[in-house]
């Protein structure tokens, strides 16, 4: 019996038919106005002058071989949102029942191989292309490269567009958000062409810990924020109760590496922003491209 019921739970999470997890507004409560806010594997909660931008948010009970082992945010904890990043349609990464709850003002932007699963949502859904950008506000968002299989049950990496970090260039901080990635040369594009304050990588097994730390430097991000943990835990194995590696990565990385607490924020305004810099590369001075890439190579 035991056996049919994981079995069963097994196609329940693949079909997505297992409903969302229970809200807990004492660990979600609203987001800090101006501040980058943590919600458990690769969401974070990004407010600017109190509008919500978003990155991969799913509350499913179970995804593919995972359960919740989290709450999740109530709706009047991102109330205020108005864009949501979604970097590809792995289900831990892309959940339609979740989109639907946010505010209809929302709009979700998503590389193309994910707008099948939410233009019933018409309209509020953008596909992007690396390059891309979108406004709101005082807000620039613009779609970069990742190197990552695209699709639902994709399982071959390649950088092609069809999975996507974002740039987040805002009033007090540019922020880039890597979504599910391997290390590229990608990072190193992106550390050229903008001046990257916060970078909030996905650490897991595509980007473990020397690669976050290859990316860090490639970015010549004054702080790295890691995600990609908290929220989920696997079946046959434990999961990720804390960041993955994280003392090799303080260790490389030092006062740099900035880990957020589930429902924790970090202000934008922060003074580490302009402080925690590497040697030589100070706010609006970026180092010259041969010497990104000799990062890239490390």
């Amino acid at each position: 019996m035991k056996s049919i019921g994981l079995w069963l739970c097994m196609v329940a999470a693949a079909a997505g038919c297992t409903g969302l997890a229970k809200p807990d507004p004492e660990l979600y409560p609203a987001p800090p106005r101006d501040a980058i806010t943590f919600w458990g594997h690769a969401c974070v909660y990004i407010d600017v002058g109190g509008m919500g931008i978003v990155t991969d948010p799913v509350w499913d009970k179970t995804r593919f071989q995972r359960s919740r082992r989290l709450p999740a945010p109530p709706v009047e904890s991102y109330a205020h949102a108005r864009v949501v990043l979604v970097s590809h349609a792995h289900d831990d990464h892309l959940s339609p029942a979740t989109l639907r709850t946010f505010p209809k003002d929302t709009v979700f932007l998503c590389p193309q191989p994910c707008v099948e699963h939410i233009d019933d949502m018409g309209q509020r859904v953008r596909a992007m292309r690396p390059g891309d950008t979108f406004e709101a506000g005082e807000v620039r968002i613009t779609a970069v490269m990742a190197h990552h299989p695209g699709g639902r049950y994709g399982l071959f990496a390649e950088a092609d567009g069809n999975a996507l970090g974002y740039v987040i260039a805002t009033p007090a901080a540019t922020i880039f958000y890597s979504g599910d990635t391997d290390y590229f040369s990608g990072f190193s594009d992106v550390g050229w062409k903008h001046d990257i304050d916060v970078a909030i990588l996905n650490v897991n097994g595509h980007l473990p810990a020397t690669d976050a730390a290859r990316a860090a430097w490639a970015l010549q991000a004054a702080v790295v924020i890691p995600t990609h943990w908290g929220g989920y835990k696997y079946w046959v194995r434990g999961g990720n109760k804390r960041p993955r590696d994280r003392e090799t990565i303080e260790r490389i990385l030092g006062e740099r590496y900035h880990v957020l607490e589930v429902g924790e924020s970090l202000p934008l305004a922060s003074p580490i922003f302009r402080h925690g810099r590497p040697t030589g590369t100070p706010r609006r001075r970026r180092a010259d491209r041969a010497s990104l890439d000799r990062a890239a190579r490390l």
